[in-house]
């Protein structure tokens, strides 16, 4: 008798972690379908040029059996067990072809190749069916049920019915182990894109915060801080078009030419000249905003450069806010060469706010919105500049990588 089946579509496996994928496909074949299942992946064949000699090499994620056979398969057939299958076999057949394969019980190599105890426990279940698992087209892995002689052999619908189980659970399985890759990948990467901790110069107080776009790992933000000769310090901020792995290697490779700029002393506007002659090197058409700022505590002044980047904000210590009226310049990497900077005022107490465009601008807020709040936020701000950032960031809905700076002459 035919059993029923659930409908693959609504197993909801995608998205889900690898175990969780073949935990739940095992749910749904043992014991309904099956009195016992395994899941296997291909690591590599077939050896042999795929001759009737060669080998298909698997490694199991996970089986399931009823009653005290369970038990037993933890530790006879253990999960992450690499295996290696007979082409000849049926479970090689049904991995080199792509189709299903019903038999009585495995092949002489195969059982050899099984754990004395292992033999006995798959005895128990001597009617076999194997289905593969595949993804974009491709065999990715196999379907082993078994059942009791009791139950009767494997009939077509029942076939068909794990099979499309099994199809299922190979696409998820891909997207779960891509997804896997995804995260190892970006999570190194973010790791090896970790600036070093940043020099707090004596003379300056200076916090920042910088998170990424929602959903990315890493993204298109970078800033620096410049120990200069003078007690100055210098800051920058960038933004790279675009976030993600792809945005942040980018500026990683920015932010290391405008650290070595900037701590050659050069002056703000020849600094973006440079970094615009560098940036036009690059490969994948580099192009990125950058506000460049010199604190010079000894002189109670700021000396700053754009690179189409927003102009800082700054606020007095009576509580007034401006915007100060920089040449704005072209962004970095299109090789224009033509930056200009100016220099202001900077009283102690005054609160100086260098930051990307994520901070003021999002689907839900206007740039006008954004620049007010930024405004109202650092105005007659005498408190921690940490807690003003945490402020700002975490009052204001974003959808892109966020990067706000503060900088003070202490009083």
């Amino acid at each position: 008798m035919t059993a029923a089946l659930p409908d693959p579509g609504g197993l909801g496996l995608v998205s889900l972690e690898p175990a969780d994928i073949t935990g739940l496909l095992l749910e749904m074949v043992v014991p309904k379908f099956a009195d016992g299942a395994a899941v296997f992946v291909l690591e590599r064949g077939p050896s042999g040029n795929g001759g009737p000699g060669g080998e298909v090499v698997t490694r199991r994620l996970a089986n399931r059996f009823v009653q005290e056979d369970g038990l037993l398969a933890e530790s006879v057939l253990p999960a992450g067990e690499v295996f290696a299958f007979p082409v000849a076999s049926p479970y090689g057949e049904c991995l080199t072809r792509g189709i299903p394969r019903v038999f009585s019980g495995p092949d002489e190599v195969t059982k050899r190749r099984v754990r004395p105890a292992g033999r006995e426990l798959l005895s128990h279940t001597p009617l076999f069916v194997v289905v593969p698992m595949t993804a974009g087209g491709a065999v990715t892995g196999m379907v082993v049920c078994s059942r009791r002689e009791a139950r009767g052999p494997f009939e077509a619908g029942e076939v068909a019915a794990v099979g499309r189980l099994a199809a299922r659970a190979g696409a998820s399985l891909a997207q779960a182990t891509e997804l896997a890759r995804h995260r190892r990948d970006s999570a190194a990467l973010q790791r090896g894109l970790a600036a070093a901790p940043l020099p707090l110069p004596e003379l300056v107080e200076v916090a920042w915060r910088s998170t990424p776009a929602p959903g990315q790992v890493v993204g298109g933000d970078w800033w620096d801080i410049v120990t200069l000769p003078g007690d100055r310090t210098g800051l920058v901020v960038g933004d790279v078009m675009g976030h993600g792995p792809a945005a942040a290697m980018l500026l990683a490779q920015l932010r290391a030419t405008a650290h070595t700029l900037a701590d050659l002393d050069l002056e703000p506007a020849e600094l973006m000249r440079r970094l615009d002659r560098g940036a036009s090197a690059l490969t994948g058409g580099t192009c990125a905003t950058c506000v460049y700022a010199v604190v010079d505590p000894g002189e109670r002044s700021c000396t700053m450069s754009l690179a189409g980047h927003l102009s800082p904000v700054l606020a007095l210590p009576d509580g007034r806010t401006y915007v100060p009226a920089l040449p704005a310049g072209m962004p970095v990497g299109l090789g224009t060469g033509l930056f200009g900077q100016i220099r202001i005022k900077l009283p102690p107490g005054a609160v100086l706010a260098l930051y990307t465009d994520g901070l003021v601008e999002s689907r839900t807020l206007s740039f006008e919105r954004g620049i007010l709040a930024l405004r109202a936020a650092i105005s007659g701000e005498h408190g921690a500049l940490a807690s003003t950032c945490d402020a700002l960031v975490d009052s204001l809905q974003h959808d892109d990588d966020v990067t706000v700076m503060l900088a003070r002459i202490p009083r």
